[in-house]
């Protein structure tokens, strides 16, 4: 007897038969899930051919596959909104074999669309409404449902006496987005839809809507607010109706994707199906929509060396939308994104497609009131062309770049931190090689005099240099760009302690603490009883003498600099005790020592915020004081300015006591800090006098004006709750009318 073996339990050949068609089942999801995926990326095989043999695959649709096929296809069409034409295609197909799966397809796609609104998911929605759309070119929905579709969904659009009126629709932003879907979808229905009853009304309809509607943001969003940026919303319109006028044409060089062409015959045997009565689902309180976005343009299609076209073409419109499509699905995949890019290019040759790519990565990065990703994403996706097509793409960046630099004068402050992050990143990756002297020879006078310090292109080209320092040395920014006036370059980022010179008062106390801080019996007690003993010097000129030297003894490095802050903790909080004036005096001592280094300043004054040696409310105030006044103009003063913000916002978050969605949870610390900081605005513009253009005091006015419009649209949110007390302060009788008119623009914007 065979005492080892187990007795197993016996199967029937249901089991076997069940358990073999189960796995034949999971086997045929999973090549399906990959062809459809597939649809959605350029290879070897043109798109018609994997239609194909998706619907071979599928030419009988179980009832077990329905479901899993839904759920990837509204995955696939959320995820990959510029195919939406090669998913309703692949739907078509399958609808002329099965027309139980059409007309369950668009039942399943339109509750998703209202999930998709209630979750306030908009890009899925777009994709949805673009896919429904293109049903209707696959014979899979009828003409009049798809127009009551269309015109139900813009309905709140209909009748709109007062744009401003939010009783019953909602935000001004809810139906700019409602009439932007079904605007962006109807180039590839018009041609047919043209001649159906109900199309001229909708068209009635949303023209209307356009002419009415409210367009104040369109300078608070302008890039430079000096030239004409349209509302992007205006501009679909007018692409739109060019494209009415001329009978609905066919844009040139295949722009609008229709893969269902190549199986009209086929599809032309289908039965379309009625789309099921949809409603908007209502607006509800704190329901925040897609901002809205106005057009960026830096290259002029009217060059003899570019094909690009009309900006009132509904081509500029497609190829723009294509190009983003691609940002938004791969934009975390630098390698891949660029593939895409540069693929997409390759089958559109007789476009000048290159300058289209960088000028809508451009514009995405610099769009105002915030870029949807950091600089750095949109940096590395350049940089990453570059490589891959070094013939191109370079040159057409430093086009660009001389594009925007020529225009600094006019261009917001909001977009200045991006653009001179994004260019010193850039120049970095390549050796910071650029053309500096050709900028250089842009400057038409003498960059040391006061009256153009302020100057934008000084400015700008300043605050590169000191970000290529951070990104490298002096030694070696010096030595690569030799033609930089010497006004602008940054000096060595060396140390001084001014108390070396022996006359100065505190220069006795400043050796004496030397001495003891060098010596390895040093400890925080006897630094305190130095500070403490009889002295004729004032307490703020010790709490100054203490910082230098502890500055100046860990200059070597942040590592050295934070290990002797650290040493000294205890001492700087007994020195500085929630005073003003005793912090204020520890500010000194840093920018003092670091008068050479703003980098340093930035990152010592932050290290003590976070040591909570230093309050905010102490910084904030040093920022916008009599000694910081011609500082203004540089990036590291607000880099230190949203730190400290962030570091509030952070500490409250931790201590919240209040429940998150009572009404009465506003951050108190948070919403102090950020009206304080508007006052310290308004008081310092205030005080600014009034000269005429290309002046000193007006150049500096307009950086504080342009920190002020970036500072409202950074922390916007917050800013909304206070809303009141923002037009309590715009409305002062002495207020400059820039002033008032830049927080009056910001209050039309978010409300």
């Amino acid at each position: 007897m065979d005492y080892g073996r187990r007795k197993r339990g016996h199967s029937t050949d249901e089991d076997v038969e069940d358990f073999h068609r189960k796995r034949i089942a999971e086997v045929k999801l999973a090549t399906v899930e990959k062809l459809m995926r597939g649809l959605s990326f350029q290879g070897s095989s043109s798109i018609e051919l994997k239609l194909e043999n998706l619907s071979y695959l599928l030419r009988d649709v179980r009832a077990n596959l329905k479901e899993e096929i839904l759920c990837l296809l509204v995955s696939c069409v959320g995820e990959h909104p510029g195919h939406t034409s090669a998913y309703a295609t692949f739907v078509g197909l399958l609808n002329v074999g099965c027309s139980e799966f059409g007309a369950e397809c668009m039942v399943f796609m339109v509750q998703k669309l209202y999930e998709f609104l209630c979750s306030r998911e908009w890009s899925k929605c777009q994709a949805i409404v673009h896919f429904l759309v293109n049903l209707y070119n696959c014979k899979v929905v009828s003409s009049s449902s798809l127009l009551n579709f269309l015109a139900g969904f813009v309905s709140e659009c209909e009748n709109q006496s007062d744009p401003d009126d939010e009783a019953d629709s909602g935000p001004q932003t809810r139906r700019d987005w409602l009439a932007f879907c079904v605007l962006s979808a109807l180039p590839f229905v018009g041609k047919d839809l043209q001649l159906k009853a109900g199309f001229e009304r909708l068209m009635i309809t949303l023209q209307i809507y356009i002419k009415k509607r409210c367009a104040l943001h369109a300078t608070m969003l302008s890039v430079w607010p000096n030239s004409e940026q349209e509302d992007k919303l205006e501009l679909l319109w007018q692409q739109v109706d060019t494209m009415q006028q001329q009978q609905w044409a066919e844009p040139e060089h295949q722009l609008i994707p229709r893969p269902y062409l190549a199986f009209d015959r086929t599809l032309s045997e289908s039965l379309p199906h009625c789309l099921p009565n949809f409603e908007v689902p209502p607006h509800e309180q704190g329901c925040s929509y897609p901002p809205t976005r106005v057009s960026f343009r830096i290259f002029s299609y009217e060059r003899d060396d570019l094909q690009l076209p009309s900006p009132l073409r509904i081509e500029r419109h497609l190829l723009e939308v294509q190009i983003l499509d691609m940002l938004h699905c791969h934009h975390l995949e630098r390698r891949v994104c660029a593939d895409s890019l540069l693929s997409y290019a390759a089958s559109k040759p007789q476009l000048s497609v290159h300058h289209s790519i960088v000028e809508v990565i451009l514009g995405e990065m610099l769009q105002l009131p915030s870029s949807q990703w950091i600089t750095l994403n949109y940096g590395s996706i350049l940089v990453e062309l570059c490589k891959r097509q070094p013939d191109k793409i370079p040159q057409v960046v430093e086009q660009a770049a001389d594009i925007l630099f020529a225009r600094l004068d006019s261009m917001s402050v909001a977009c200045f931190d991006r653009l001179v992050n994004w260019l010193s990143h850039h120049i970095s990756n390549f050796g910071f090689l650029w053309h500096w002297k050709k900028w250089s020879q842009s400057f038409t006078f003498q960059v040391d005099t006061s009256a153009t310090k302020f100057q934008p292109m000084v400015v700008f080209l300043a605050e590169l240099l000191k970000k290529c320092l951070r990104l490298s040395y002096h030694q070696r920014i010096v030595e690569i760009q030799p033609d930089i006036p010497a006004g602008v370059l940054p000096p060595a980022p060396l140390p001084h302690l001014k108390f070396t010179d022996e006359l100065l008062p505190g220069a006795m106390l400043s050796r004496n603490l030397l001495e003891a801080m060098r010596s390895k019996q040093s400890c925080p007690e006897k630094i305190i009883s130095l500070l403490s003993g009889p002295s004729d010097v004032g307490l703020l000129l010790k709490i100054n003498v203490f910082t230098q030297n502890c500055i100046y003894l860990g200059s070597k490095s942040f590592s050295h600099t934070f290990a002797i802050l650290a040493k000294y903790h205890s001492v700087f909080k007994n020195l500085s005790a929630g005073d003003s004036e005793r912090q204020h005096a520890i500010l000194k001592g840093i920018f003092e020592v670091w008068v050479d280094s703003e980098h340093f300043r930035f990152v010592v004054a932050e290290k003590l915020l976070r040591m909570e040696v230093l309050e905010s409310r102490c910084i904030v105030s040093w920022i916008f004081g009599p000694l910081m006044r011609k500082e203004l103009s540089k990036m590291y003063i607000w880099e230190l300015l949203h730190s400290t913000v962030r570091w509030v916002k952070n500490l409250q978050r931790r201590n919240a006591v209040v429940e998150v969605d009572s009404p009465s949870g506003t951050d108190y610390v948070v919403t102090g800090i950020l009206l304080d900081i508007v006052h310290r605005f308004v008081k310092a513009l205030r005080s600014a006098p009034v000269e005429q253009e290309k002046s000193e005091e007006r150049y500096w006015f307009n950086w504080v004006l342009g920190r002020l419009q970036e500072t409202l649209f950074i922390y916007a949110d917050d800013y909304k709750k206070m809303s009141s007390k923002l037009v309590k302060i715009s409305e002062e009788t002495e207020l400059r009318g820039d002033i008032s008119k830049t927080i009056q623009g910001f209050l039309a914007y978010v409300m």
